[in-house]
């Protein structure tokens, strides 16, 4: 039976990509967001408007919630604002319907340490990092929030075609000529292929309404296939036909880098935190057999799958448009 979901944050690419699915599938989908998107139902609006997102809300069967202030520096009150104060907003207004799948990060968990097939330990990060210390703060809240059925969703390193974030910033590294991963590369990361990652939201859209003794649990969703972060960067940017020169630094150089852009750094997009550090020479994968079985979730995409539909997408007149577009931004 179809539904009307509503979903915050549709403009990104997990975004899209889970409206797509929706969609695919029959649901009404209204997507709330700062811009009207020609190609969905869409409201334009902010998630700390809480009259116009619980009016906005109102009518439909569920609610997913991807909207997230997502940047290397932003400034800590407006990423509380919009990661905690926001996405309470969403939870509220979520109550109408009783279902909720609020989409947070396996770095609300970090601690400073590797993770090997590690479980979905509880949102306790409160490091430097604004944005993993307000979206653990955020998930704390929303789970707060009475009144209705939540699930928690942490996709971990999202990728796919015309992805902004991962691909499009080693992208830009990468023709800039400063590619360079802190120690060895060894490390070995879990990714999620975009397709997988909405698949999980899905999943956990439709146990909020047949299996609500889940409520409050969170999950973290990956393609449990980890490789060393060295043969991620490579790959990515191969698959786009470029090959340049993948430096390492010494991990001490790289933190003492770091931390000085954290401190002096005026822009939002600093060459190198000491967060982004850490987590380049830490290993993270994990434990997905929770994951599987709650939400009846298998992933479809092995890196290989998802490394050959990049390099399609790459050799498609859309992957040249991308790649382009990055190739004129290097040389303003």
């Amino acid at each position: 039976m179809s539904e009307r979901i509503f979903v915050t944050g549709a403009t990104s690419l997990l975004g899209r990509t889970v409206v797509d699915h929706l969609q695919a599938r029959g649901d009404e989908v209204t997507c709330f967001q700062r811009h009207v998107d020609t190609r969905y139902r869409s409201i334009a609006g902010d998630i700390r408007d809480a009259e116009l997102l619980t009016r906005s809300a109102k009518g439909h069967s569920a609610v997913i919630h991807l909207a997230a202030l997502v940047a290397p520096k932003p400034a800590f009150s407006e990423a509380m604002e919009v990661n905690v104060t926001g996405a309470v907003n969403v939870a509220h207004a979520a109550r109408d319907s009783g279902r909720l799948v609020h989409i947070s990060s396996p770095s609300v968990a970090f601690t400073g340490h590797g993770a090997i097939g590690a479980p979905t330990h509880a949102p306790t990060y409160r490091g430097i990092d604004a944005y993993a210390h307000t979206k653990a703060l955020g998930e704390e809240a929303v789970l707060e929030v009475g009144g209705l059925t939540t699930l928690v969703i942490r996709p971990h390193l999202v990728y796919g075609p015309g992805d902004e974030q991962l691909i499009g910033r080693l992208l830009d590294r990468a023709l800039h000529h400063r590619l360079a991963l802190p120690g060895s590369g060894a490390a070995l990361i879990d990714t999620t292929y975009v397709d997988d990652a909405a698949s999980a939201i899905v999943s956990a859209l439709d146990r909020t309404a047949d299996s609500p003794e889940l409520s409050g649990r969170s999950y973290v969703v990956s393609g449990g296939d980890p490789r060393p972060i060295k043969e991620v960067v490579s790959a990515i940017v191969s698959a786009f036909g470029l090959n340049p020169r993948l430096r390492s630094l010494p991990s001490g150089l790289a933190m003492g880098l770091g931390k000085a852009f954290d401190r002096w750094w005026r822009g939002d997009e600093p060459p190198l935190t000491e967060f982004a550090v850490q987590q380049l020479r830490l290993a993270h994968s994990f434990d997905l057999r929770a994951t599987k079985h709650d939400l009846r979730f298998q992933p479809q995409w092995s890196f290989d799958q998802a490394m050959a539909a990049l390099a399609d997408f790459a050799r498609s007149q859309a992957g040249h448009e991308f790649l382009n577009r990055r190739r004129n931004r290097s040389r303003s």
